[in-house]
């Protein structure tokens, strides 16, 4: 029983990494971020999305996430609200490149409005909730005494690891934002792309399915 149990364990960290190496939406937001921002507004995003992570975790051990994935309209109210939000932002992002041109001593967004971006984005995506409900359930024992903390200790374990996954995605992309805007042509165009990035996940919650 003990060997079975680190075979699940060592199942359940390389499917884990496997999952948060695989470019996703919460990739993309944390690179575009980073792009604009530089490595700093890169790594806030994913501890942003990070933290969602860990309420996702919270509400999957308690059962809350299994109720609303079985909720139609739970589920609809998730995806239109975070879509309604990254189409906003991509909308603001899009047009920050010309603001900085008009206005060069124009301050980039806090950190703190990076780490609720992030946190935000990550907690209105149904497509989270999903994932945690039927992943994580297969590498837990139905019988155990201690399922709802296992299940948070396994959802902790996968938004840590995304976090890290996602921080040096944004520190790479900040880098390399950072040589591309000192150039006022590439800093509006990287603010375009930024943008319509975060449009395209907004529409992308729009057109998703439950299933």
């Amino acid at each position: 029983m003990l060997e079975l149990e680190f075979v699940q364990l060592g199942l359940f960290v390389v499917a884990t990494l496997v999952l948060n190496l695989t470019p996703g939406p919460d990739m993309l937001f944390t690179a575009a971020n980073g792009m604009q921002g530089g490595a700093k507004a890169g790594v806030t995003s994913a501890v942003g999305v990070g933290l969602g992570g860990f309420v996702h975790a919270a509400l999957a051990a308690l059962g809350v996430s299994a109720l609303i994935a079985t909720s139609d309209i739970a589920f609809d109210v998730l995806r239109f609200s975070g879509a309604a939000y990254l189409i906003w932002i991509g909308f603001k992002t899009f047009t920050s490149g010309q603001d900085m041109l008009d206005s060069p001593s124009a301050l980039p967004l806090s950190f703190k409005s990076l780490l609720v971006r992030g946190f935000i984005t990550n907690i209105f995506n149904p497509k989270v909730i999903l994932f945690f409900v039927a992943f994580i359930p297969q590498f837990v024992n139905p019988a155990s005494a201690n399922l709802a903390l296992e299940i948070f200790i396994l959802g902790c374990f996968v938004g840590l690891t995304g976090t890290v996954i996602n921080g040096l995605v944004g520190v790479f992309a900040g880098g390399a934002g950072k040589a591309l805007l000192q150039n006022p042509i590439s800093a509006k165009w990287i603010s375009r792309v930024s943008g319509s990035l975060f449009v395209a996940l907004g529409l992308r919650l729009v057109f998703i399915e439950r299933n």
